[in-house]
């Protein structure tokens, strides 16, 4: 669920669940425990909550770890902002947008403070702020971001982190329309010494293929999936993907805009919007296709994310070897309907509403065999 969480190097004693898990995570409330094993506990038993689609009590179990933890950020940084990560993961599918925003603040502070330029937990998190704007819908403010943090980390010679915010900065530029702009910020990227090192040098080749794929048909999009499928990689990495397409509350709205109009289906007082979410799982085949795309369970409603399951269904993979069964990989992805706090007309009183869109978490733990 958390990156951090994977560098916080778990000890077997605390990778429990059940009874055990709640039981850890009560002795660390209540006594007192070093802030590793209180973030370990409480990001643990949060996730379990935030998957039963409990988030109210997976974000109060949060802040209360962040106040017991938070004056230890000198000491235990790595575990401090893990549970600002973790923290702000559920608030932003809680629909709590300034919360989500000062998490993931405190969490980038923390790291640049307190940890070496090189390190991984660093480098990983130094993109965490442009990413903070592009979910708040903010994209100029994500391009400054992300251009600033490339510049700093080249004048430091931190060559990954600037590699990092350069790809992001291409692929940001792409998804804006400026695909001139994004093959030039490429090109240089490819330029750099750090761009021919293995690792490096696939990630920017995904990426070209990736932006190429935007602007391809369906013939064009299976010569791509073939040629990154050539190394024969058992990791699949998605290449192209249709629009998920708007609700008809949106299409409605982004009509009347386009006339001068004002929203004709805008937030009411009386409006409240229902947490909503849903888990889909489905298998991505050796050749890139995804089938058996189906709603595994969620909230009772199921007409919200119709469009994420005809977006699934029409995501193209790269190819990849298969060995053994010939089934695929089985992946499964949290949706949770897009939302905010805002004061709808006629109230004075902040509720949550919903604003179109999806958040999307990857749910996968460990590859699966296929079904017998």
């Amino acid at each position: 669920m958390l990156g951090l969480l994977l560098l916080l190097q778990m000890p077997s004693d605390i990778v429990v669940t059940g009874q055990r898990l709640i039981e850890a995570q009560a002795e660390c409330a209540k006594t007192g425990c070093t802030p590793l094993r209180d973030a370990q506990a409480s990001i643990a038993l949060a996730e379990v909550q935030f998957r039963d689609g409990a988030y109210l009590d997976a974000k109060r179990l949060l802040a209360a770890a962040i106040d017991r933890n938070k004056q230890e950020a000198a000491t235990a940084p790595r575990a401090v902002a893990a549970l600002y990560e973790a923290y702000a993961t559920v608030a932003v599918h809680e629909g709590d947008k300034q919360a989500y925003r000062r998490a993931v603040v405190k969490q980038v502070r923390i790291l640049e403070r307190h940890l070496s330029e090189d390190d991984p937990s660093r480098i990983s998190g130094s993109t965490a702020l442009g990413d903070m704007w592009i979910k708040l819908g903010d994209y100029r403010q994500a391009e400054i971001t992300y251009r600033g943090i490339e510049q700093n980390a080249l004048a430091s010679g931190q060559d990954k982190a600037a590699m990092l915010a350069g790809m992001k900065r291409a692929w940001l530029s792409a998804a804006s329309g400026d695909n001139r702009t994004s093959a030039e910020l490429l090109d240089r990227l490819e330029e750099r010494p750090l761009a021919q090192t293995p690792g490096y040098q696939i990630a920017l080749r995904v990426l070209r293929l990736r932006l190429a794929a935007r602007r391809a048909d369906e013939e064009e999009i299976s010569r791509l999936v073939a040629e990154l499928g050539q190394d024969g990689g058992r990791e699949a990495v998605l290449i192209w993907s249709p629009p998920y397409g708007p609700t008809a509350t949106a299409a409605a709205n982004a009509s009347a805009r386009m006339f001068g109009g004002v929203d004709p289906i805008s937030a009411r007082a009386s409006d409240y919007a229902a947490i909503r979410w849903a888990d889909i799982g489905f298998w991505i085949r050796p050749d890139g296709r995804t089938e058996d795309v189906e709603i595994l369970r969620g909230s009772t409603s199921k007409a919200w994310v119709q469009p994420a399951v005809r977006q699934i269904a029409g995501r193209r993979y790269s190819a990849t070897t298969d060995e053994g069964h010939g089934q695929g990989h089985y992946r499964i992805e949290r949706f949770t309907q897009r939302s905010q706090y805002m004061v709808p007309v006629g109230s004075h009183i902040q509720r949550r509403i919903a604003t179109g869109g999806y958040d999307i978490l990857d749910l996968t733990e460990t590859p699966a065999d296929p079904p017998a």
